[in-house]
């Protein structure tokens, strides 16, 4: 009986409640910029602001009042337009192109004025060639049917450091999904380096007549830098799943595409950022961190890619 009250006492000071009187800075509230310029499509910024971490959380963040502008290799002028069906976002019907700098920026009542740093979309995309073997028995998931992809790059000029970006999706007759890529062990993307990561983009939605519930659906890119890339007969080698269903009578995939970007650094520096420590996983025990932002007074991240799709026989 006294072991067990004993134990009662510890639970009863182990459950006190302390107070964290923790001093966070916070220099008032600011613009957040968000953006990815693509070559070849549409401009899409997204404009929010940041909030005191002291305190109650704002309802709404999002800001439908800003002025937005995009500055073509420094001196054409592009205004952009709120999106009416989603607050907060800025469009036009420009497309970006690959090779031109832009520099975003943003003005609201109230708030300072942010501006990114000269983003210049990528030009030049990596020549792959590709070798595919179907069918064969996986180093994980083996219950799956799988395919070995081997790809050889001709890129050969490593006194520009560049990043390229490789994601796989597999079709079929009324879906189109991610092919759940991941690394050969006995190749480079398998080995924990700093040139080499992962990213989860999303790549569609769906709607669950079940759940009444609309989901996301992400597929894995693998981001890597151009210094990484090792001789061209030396293949890079993923799995990836090109059928589902049970294994002795699977429904194949119809076809089987990868798309191929070349990044600029912001955005490999983001999803490594992102992979090794992802956004949110610490809020509940530390202050707020500004990870990689490229925005002058203010925060977030504008980055550009140009992209290709081939389709793998």
């Amino acid at each position: 009986m006294k072991f067990v009250c004993f134990l009662l006492l510890l639970f009863v000071a182990g459950c006190k409640e302390t107070n964290l009187d923790l001093h966070i800075p916070y220099s008032g509230d600011k613009l957040v910029l968000w953006g990815k310029l693509r070559a070849g499509s549409p401009i899409k910024i997204q404009v929010t602001k940041t909030f005191n971490p002291v305190g109650a959380i704002p309802k709404e963040v999002r800001v439908a009042n800003a002025n937005v502008v995009l500055l073509k290799n420094g001196n054409e002028y592009i205004e952009l337009s709120p999106l009416a069906e989603e607050k907060g976002v800025y469009v036009s019907d420009l497309m970006i192109e690959a090779g031109a700098t832009y520099v975003v920026k943003a003005s609201a009542p109230m708030l300072p004025t942010a501006e990114s740093a000269p983003i210049t979309v990528p030009l030049d995309l990596p020549d792959v060639s590709v070798v595919r073997i179907r069918n064969v028995p996986g180093e994980i998931n083996q219950q799956t049917p799988q395919d070995l992809i081997s790809l050889h790059f001709t890129e050969q000029d490593r006194d520009v450091e560049k990043y390229f970006s490789l994601l796989f999706l597999s079709y079929y007759e009324k879906d189109t999904v991610s092919a759940n890529l991941y690394g050969a062990t006995d190749n480079i993307p398998a080995k924990e380096e700093d040139c080499h990561t992962w990213a989860d983009e999303k790549i569609s939605t769906y709607y669950s007549e079940v759940a009444g519930i609309t989901f996301d659906r992400f597929a894995s890119a693998f981001l890597m830098k151009n210094t990484c890339l090792p001789d061209p007969k030396i293949p890079i080698k993923f799995y990836i799943q090109t059928g589902k269903g049970a294994l002795n009578n699977p429904q194949w995939a119809s076809k089987v595409t990868m798309r191929v970007q070349a990044v600029t650094k912001e955005a490999f520096d983001y999803a490594k950022i992102e992979h090794d420590q992802p956004e949110g996983v610490d809020h509940l025990v530390l202050p707020p961190q500004r990870a990689l932002t490229n925005i002058k007074n203010g925060y977030g991240l504008i980055f550009a890619s140009n992209e290709k799709t081939i389709e793998i026989p």
